[in-house]
C-alpha cells in the first residue's frame, strides 16, 4: 500500500499561508494603533500642561502665543483621534478576515483528518483481507 498523501495539501498550505499573512497584518495594525494612542497621550499631556501654565503668563503677546499653541495642539489631537478611529476600523476588518482565514484552515484540517481516518480504515481492511486469505490458504493446506 502506498504512503498517505492528502489530495488537497496545497490548498491547506495556501490557507495556512493566508492565515499567517492576515495575522501579520493584524499585528502591524495593532502596533500602529498602539503608536497612535501613545502619540495621543503625549499630545493630551502637553495640552494639559499648557493649560496649567497659561495662568503664569503676564503679557498679551505671551497669552496670544499660548492660545495659538493650544489651538495647534487641539488640531493635532483631533487628527490623532481620527487616525485612531481609522486604524481601529481597519483593525476590525482585518480581525474579521483573520477569523475567516482561521475557520477556512480549520475546515481543511478537519477534511485532512477525515481523509486520513478513511485511509487508515482502508489500510486495515486491506490487511484484514490479506490475513483472511493467508488463513484460508493455511487451512486448505492442512485439509489436503
Amino acid at each position: 500500500m502506498k504512503a498517505y498523501s492528502f489530495p488537497m495539501e496545497k490548498v491547506l498550505e495556501w490557507r495556512t499561508h493566508s492565515e499567517k499573512s492576515t495575522m501579520e497584518k493584524f499585528a502591524v495594525l495593532q502596533n500602529e494603533l498602539q503608536h497612535h494612542k501613545l502619540v495621543l497621550l503625549e499630545l493630551t499631556n502637553r495640552y494639559e500642561s499648557t493649560k496649567e501654565r497659561s495662568l503664569k503668563y503676564k503679557t498679551i503677546q505671551e497669552l496670544l502665543q499660548q492660545q495659538l499653541y493650544k489651538q495647534k495642539l487641539e488640531e493635532k489631537i483631533s487628527l490623532q483621534n481620527k487616525a485612531i478611529n481609522s486604524t481601529s476600523a481597519n483593525l476590525e476588518k482585518v480581525r474579521v478576515e483573520l477569523i475567516a482565514a482561521q475557520k477556512d484552515r480549520k475546515i481543511m484540517e478537519k477534511l485532512k483528518e477525515k481523509d486520513f481516518s478513511t485511509y487508515n480504515d482502508e489500510v486495515k481492511d486491506e490487511e484484514q483481507r490479506e490475513l483472511d486469505e493467508i488463513a484460508v490458504l493455511k487451512f486448505k493446506k492442512k485439509t489436503f
